[in-house]
């Protein structure tokens, strides 16, 4: 599975971060255009649907203006550039930054403006202006549906197991992560230290979003910690061991590409279970795992020793489905 930039997908990444620098120039060029009408305090703030209540400075409105628009516009060259970045991650930081880009503009703009109709900040109404508000913080979204998608592509694995006419194949293994359990057992003293302090000052419920966090947590982890593969003519399924709690499940009739390749968590969104627009990953470590693609175009990748065994039984039998010669249920396996 690998990765390819085109000039296509680079334009729509310049192209999302001009988008993002609409803001700043818009507050900027505001000014400049404004700067001889502009009373000396903008209103600032409004406790409900009457005038404003607060006012603010000229200067340190625009200075925060600039700030908030300027930084998302900077981050947004950073996200643009950063080589290598999942396309996903690419993506959502757009839309994050677009969060300060939209509120600096919009604020600025429409109490600038206001004002100026106004002529007393503390008389400026918004009006139907507050429903642009709420829309401008969503102005990441622009550059979050310009920016492409993962172009991840997939491949099917080239190996096939010779099973005989009854016979169904299956493969499964057990995954530990130790690092998760040395993890869920430091979080399980900690609690155990905190609920103690906690019951001696007699304030265990008002801690009890705490302990129930670091219990969650814990239990989280735990099921992560270990967990089992197994292909066979079902597809593959993966099951917390410790928990006996199903984490994934792909039908053999619904898998379209299967292969054994080279795990890498940055790829995936990192360790852990990862669930991303289009794909989803147990990722445990770097190394070794196996990757699914269904036919709905979404993926599926787990770290897994010996991967070539698993993908060529889950080729083979999806093959032997297709061709309408799978066993039945209760046949033999090997």
């Amino acid at each position: 599975m690998t990765a390819t930039s085109t000039p296509y997908s680079t334009a729509r990444i310049v192209a999302a971060v001009v988008i993002m620098f609409a803001p700043l120039a818009a507050v900027l060029g505001s000014f400049a255009l404004w700067r001889d009408r502009l009373p000396p305090e903008l209103a600032s703030h409004w406790s409900g649907a009457g005038p404003a209540d607060g006012v603010m400075a000229v200067t340190q409105f625009l200075t925060l203006a600039v700030a908030l628009t300027g930084s998302a516009a900077v981050a947004s060259v950073i996200i643009g550039a950063w080589p290598g970045l999942l396309a996903s991650t690419r993506r959502n930081g757009f839309l994050i930054a677009g969060l300060p880009a939209g509120m600096g503009a919009q604020t600025w703009l429409v109490s600038a403006y206001l004002t100026m109709q106004a002529g007393d900040p503390y008389e400026v109404v918004q009006g139907p202006w507050l429903i642009l508000g709420f829309a401008a913080y969503a102005y990441g979204l622009i550059p979050f549906f310009i920016v492409p998608k993962s172009n991840l592509m997939s491949h099917d694995v080239e190996e096939r197991i010779t099973l005989g006419p009854e016979e169904g194949g299956a493969w499964s293994r057990v995954v530990t992560a130790r690092l998760f359990i040395w993890v869920a057992a430091a979080l399980t003293a900690a609690g155990i230290v905190f609920y103690s302090i906690v019951a001696a000052a007699e304030k265990v419920a008002e801690s009890t979003i705490g302990l129930v966090t670091i219990a969650v947590i814990v239990v989280v982890l735990l099921s992560l910690s270990r967990y089992r593969v197994t292909a066979d003519w079902r597809g593959l399924r993966v099951v917390s061991a410790l928990l006996r709690v199903p984490l994934k499940r792909i039908r053999l009739e619904e898998i379209d590409t299967v292969d054994a390749a080279e795990i890498a968590p940055k790829d995936w969104g990192g360790w852990g279970y990862r669930v991303m627009p289009g794909k989803s990953a147990l990722i445990l470590r770097k190394g070794p795992g196996l990757i699914v693609t269904t036919a709905d175009a979404k993926q599926f990748a787990v770290t897994v020793d010996h991967p070539e065994v698993p993908a060529a039984l889950l080729a083979t039998l999806r093959d032997r489905g297709q061709a309408g010669t799978l066993p039945s249920p209760g046949a033999n396996s090997q």
